[in-house]
């Protein structure tokens, strides 16, 4: 993890990260989903991942606007 980034929010639904990084892209805050194991090869195959930790990664600029819309949006 490049020192510049912060792990903000990890969940082992492909489709609650789906929803987190759409609610960060439309408050113009970077984000991407790191998965783990064998996880980024299920979503591939089968579209979605619910047994491997996906973690979404922000600029940690941004931490403080993440962390309140997480917890306005209900998330956290």
């Amino acid at each position: 993890m490049n020192t510049e980034e912060l792990s903000i929010y990890t969940t082992y639904d492909s489709f609650e990260a789906d929803k987190v990084i759409a609610l960060f892209k439309s408050e113009g805050i970077p984000s991407y989903k790191r998965e783990h194991g064998a996880g980024q090869y299920l979503s591939i195959i089968l579209g979605t991942n619910t047994t491997q930790a996906i973690e979404i990664v922000i600029p940690e600029s941004s931490e403080e606007k993440a962390r309140q819309l997480l917890e306005t949006s209900g998330i956290i």
